[in-house]
């Protein structure tokens, strides 16, 4: 796990910036760095010594001939097998490190050779002999990568902060992108937050040559008709996810896991533990709310052997926040960034590498509004009634909020305005994309359209979310209804929440992450199970559940899920007013020129008598922004100057010298 950066470039004061840039990344590689600079161009790294810890395996690193240079940040979990293969094809190899093979599985198989590579990485490779650079993201896009173009100017890095050093890098706002995070609580690819900066989609590889850049798509799931579900899918299903665990235990540093108290993280746990021999040292978040996991994080520690070290948050933290947006980057609008950062401080104190059991539930049917949306659908001819919708609406409105909070999967109660929210979507029900917005984001296309000022509100709307998500859910049609929803999170929920504060929070410690449920073999058979794999007997990630009978006494088995999400606690209210009202002032909300003051003032003086999660949201992602916008804005903005909107970016690279050329 490391921090990498590129430059291409024709102009000799951008490449006297590298060792600038590279260096900003140091926290992601605090052993050791290298930089090779050239006339055209020059490739940065910083390293977390994980796999051989030599300094044969340090980077960039080239081919035999030095035609071929490569600086790459991650962990390519088959590589001792591509080794042998390429070896047995005459090969050299100059190190025993996992990145080295990505340069002779590109010798071997061209631009097809990503094809051969299971791993979390991104990389930029450069290729001497063709004039060409090439830069890619794993599947899941664990591994970040941010780029810029101007003429024929091109930088890449692991991190946004370190384009920012570049003068020609802007600071204006791109304003789909805000109405993006508005809703979602992040920015998805391939925008940032800033118009002159993009970051490389999942799956994607950018190819620059002779002046042109373009992206391309070079992996998708493969849909492959069920078979049905029966006891030997159970035993496919735990042999490959035993596979993928025991892929992510090579380290030559201390290894161990993040164990939240839920089955997935459990069945992650046992499964290390069948697999080694010796000490196993796990951490576990404890936040003080009514459905602390500590507890059962604790007894499945005791029960497998493994030490137990819980990471509690303290009021006194939200003064962490500046330096967590520092290491975000980008607006993240989810306080869960709170004990994820203190989670990864703590454990550096003991381990390089912790594997954790994120990515069950997308793929799995384990979401509140994945349950949610299978109703929507078995009701959508009814729906499509004229007036049906709102008619449910009334009808909801009577239904206490008691028996709603029966089937609500957070830490927190369903109130009213949650509640007014789930009405107002079916009030509004339209299609698919209309519903699934309504339902899951943070401020519906009414609520940012009403918090917009008048100079931002046309152009934050240029894309409706909506429109979007239903692109995606026609462009995944081969597979069944449930997976469909699966992919949906896989291409939005995985990407930017997850593995984006896996990475940047983590990596903030130098501490590096492992998730063997997004092993895309196992994601693949996840998606072609058949509903019943996965939703049965009125509990969800059903194939799981079968795993865990077979690892576990019946006590450990049934465990309701609870979502990753840190709610305000009576004795964290009024640090969270302090922090969000202090950010939110009439001067700075007027000063950005983005919202109208008299919207966030009424979200600030309902807190004040009301208690709410999804209020709890909005006015964390307000905040987080607002912060956002003094940690990397602030400092190069003139003084009192409103952020100008502006029109969207384009999502690939353009200008003169680097054309842009169409998806390959």
């Amino acid at each position: 796990m490391c921090g990498i950066t590129a430059i291409v470039s024709d102009h000799q004061a951008d490449h006297a910036r590298l060792g600038e840039m590279t260096e900003l990344l140091r926290h992601r590689g605090p052993d050791s760095g290298g930089l090779r600079p050239s006339a055209r161009v020059s490739l940065g790294h910083r390293r977390l010594a994980i796999l051989d810890l030599s300094e044969a395996a340090g980077q960039p690193m080239s081919n035999e001939n030095g035609s071929i240079h490569l600086v790459c940040n991650g962990e390519i979990y088959n590589y001792k097998e591509k080794t042998a293969e390429l070896k047995a094809k005459g090969h050299v190899f100059r190190s025993d490190s996992d990145c080295e093979v990505l340069l002779h599985l590109y010798e071997e198989h061209g631009d097809a050779f990503l094809e051969q590579v299971n791993g979390m990485f991104a990389f930029v490779l450069s290729d001497e002999r063709r004039g060409r650079v090439l830069a890619a993201v794993d599947r899941f896009g664990k591994k970040p990568l941010y780029y810029a173009v101007s003429g024929d100017q091109l930088i890449l890095a692991s991190e946004m902060k370190s384009l920012l050093i570049f003068p020609w890098i802007g600071r204006d706002i791109d304003p789909l992108a805000v109405d993006r995070y508005l809703c979602l609580r992040y920015v998805p690819a391939p925008m940032t937050i800033l118009k002159s900066v993009r970051k490389l989609e999942p799956a994607t590889m950018l190819t620059c040559a002779e002046g042109r850049c373009s992206v391309r798509t070079y992996w998708k799931p493969r849909h492959r008709p069920s078979a049905g579900f029966d006891d030997s899918s159970v035993d496919a299903f735990e042999s490959l996810l035993k596979d993928a665990v025991k892929l992510r235990l090579q380290s030559d540093v201390p290894l161990g896991l993040y164990l939240s108290g839920g089955i997935d993280s459990s069945a992650v746990a046992g499964m290390m533990r069948s697999l080694t021999q010796g000490r196993l040292v796990s951490f576990t978040l404890s936040v003080d709310y009514e459905h602390n996991e500590r507890r059962r994080a604790q007894a499945v520690a005791k029960h497998l052997d493994i030490e137990f070290n819980p990471v509690s948050v303290a009021p006194e933290d939200f003064g962490l926040l500046p330096a967590i947006t520092y290491h975000l980057d980008e607006p993240f609008g989810d306080l869960i960034s709170m004990p994820a950062f203190l989670l990864a401080k703590k454990t550096k104190e003991k381990l390089t590498v912790a594997l954790t059991g994120d990515g069950a539930d997308e793929v799995l049917g384990g979401y509140f509004h994945q349950r949610v949306m299978c109703g929507w659908d078995r009701w959508k001819p009814w729906l499509r009634l004229p007036g049906s919708g709102r008619a449910l609406s009334r009808l909801l409105d009577c239904v206490p909020t008691a028996v709603l909070n029966r089937f609500f999967d957070y830490p927190a109660e369903l109130g009213e305005r949650e509640k007014g929210k789930l009405s107002l979507a079916l009030g509004r029900c339209g299609g698919f994309g209309s519903f699934y917005e309504g339902l899951t984001s943070t401020f519906s296309q009414p609520e940012r359209d009403a918090l917009y000022a008048p100079s931002w509100r046309s152009q934050a709307s240029a894309d409706p979310l909506a429109q979007a998500i239903d692109r995606d859910m026609a462009s995944f049609s081969d597979f069944p209804y449930l997976s469909r929803l699966g992919l949906l999170d896989l291409k939005y929920w995985i990407p930017y929440s997850v593995v984006f504060r896996l990475d940047k929070l983590n990596m903030a410690h130098a501490v590096e992450t492992r998730s063997p449920f997004l092993d895309y073999r196992v994601v693949e058979m996840a998606l072609n199970l058949p509903r019943e794999g996965k939703v049965a007997k009125g509990r969800n990630k059903e194939i799981l559940r079968r795993v865990i009978e077979r690892m576990f006494p019946p006590q450990f088995r049934e465990k309701g899920k609870q979502a990753f999400y840190m709610p305000v606690p009576p004795r964290y209210r009024r640090p969270f007013f302090d922090w969000a009202s202090s950010l939110l002032s009439k001067e700075s909300v007027e000063r950005r020129g983005l919202f109208l003051w008299p919207r966030v003032e009424s979200l600030l003086q309902a807190f004040a008598s009301e208690e709410s999660m999804l209020l709890n949201r909005q006015l964390t992602a307000l905040a987080m922004l607002e912060l956002w916008f003094q940690t990397f804005v602030d400092r190069e903005a003139p003084a009192g100057g409103a952020v100008e909107a502006g029109g969207r970016a384009s999502p690939a690279p353009s200008g003169k010298g680097w054309a842009a050329g169409g998806a390959a």
